[in-house]
């Protein structure tokens, strides 16, 4: 019983050296979504590491609020991204994904959204990113450029 009492401590300890961590293994980051007249509209997204997969939001677009679930399509080679002196120099690159999402408004999918992602993560126990971009077309093939950042 003691040492059950320990690793908890232990986990709970770890998962605070995660600044994105929402639940374990759940992870949040940025989303922008622009508009055809160059609008930013700023979401989120939210990475389960074990599914490979999550949910993207917006509060505000061009049709109102959007949600959506996402999901890792196929495994594609990873983006090869420069790493300055600022940066977290740290990053390791898990797994990189062609990914699909349709974004749904007044219980309708107006945007079908494609991007190519990394899940990237800072060290063994650090926190958990998606960083990528990617294109959604609504019903009258208007293109929004979606982009996924560190928060």
């Amino acid at each position: 019983m003691k040492k059950m009492g320990v690793l908890l401590t232990a986990i709970l300890l770890l998962a605070g050296c995660s600044v994105n961590m929402v639940k374990l293994g759940v992870y949040k980051n940025k989303a922008q979504l622009i508009g055809t007249d160059g609008a930013v509209y700023t979401g989120s997204i939210m990475i389960n590491d074990i599914s490979n997969d999550g949910d993207i939001d917006f509060d505000d677009s061009p049709y109102g609020k959007l949600a959506g679930k996402w999901t890792a399509t196929s495994t594609v080679a990873p983006v090869i991204r420069t790493v300055d002196a600022q940066s977290a120099s740290d990053a390791v690159v898990r797994r990189a994904y062609s990914g699909k999402s349709f974004l749904i408004a007044n219980q309708k999918a107006v945007l079908n959204c494609d991007f190519k992602i990394n899940i990237e993560g800072d060290g063994l126990l650090g926190s958990v990113y998606v960083i990528g971009d990617g294109i959604c077309v609504d019903d009258q093939k208007r293109s929004f450029p979606i982009q996924f950042f560190k928060s």
